[in-house]
């Protein structure tokens, strides 16, 4: 069977929906190769944008959640994995005695660390190829896409 590709279907390269899972693969895969590199290949790659947000300064377990856009129940299942790691731990809240806050320990702080610096030279060789300007107008632009997914109910 002969290919046709890029001569009856010039929209595929386009489709919204191959763009996204192809990034989110090329993410993935980039993630997986940087753990192994920093001799972590047990972290799993999807409990990374949950560690991150944790940062430097803590987050409440319910803020994480609504900041990720998850259920509490969710988010919970991924922090306990992220403390058996050893690089989050909880402590109660004294504001909000229905909730904890969650910190990063000692190692979870240098591995942090090590991530946002991977992450920058990511983001630098990302501008040095579309510029700093096409870079920020994609990040706004999916960001306004997430608000609007976000902001409309399901029907």
């Amino acid at each position: 069977m002969e290919s046709n590709k890029g001569t009856d279907r010039p929209d595929q390269e386009r489709n919204i929906f191959r763009i996204f899972y192809v990034l989110k693969r090329a993410l993935d895969e980039w993630g997986e190769h940087h753990l192994n590199l920093m001799h972590n290949p047990r972290f799993h790659i999807t409990y990374m944008p949950f560690f991150m947000n944790i940062g430097l300064s803590g987050i409440s377990n319910n803020e994480l959640a609504m900041l990720m856009g998850v259920t509490k129940q969710a988010a919970s299942r991924i922090v306990k994995e992220l403390m058996a790691s050893g690089y989050v731990r909880a402590e109660k809240n004294d504001i909000d005695q229905r909730s904890s806050m969650l910190y990063l320990t000692k190692a979870g702080e240098q591995f942090y660390i090590e991530v946002e610096q991977a992450t920058k030279l990511l983001e630098q060789e990302y501008t040095k190829l579309i510029g700093v300007r096409n870079y920020d107008t994609t990040i706004d632009g999916l960001l306004k896409l997430i608000k609007f997914h976000e902001s409309k109910p399901l029907k």
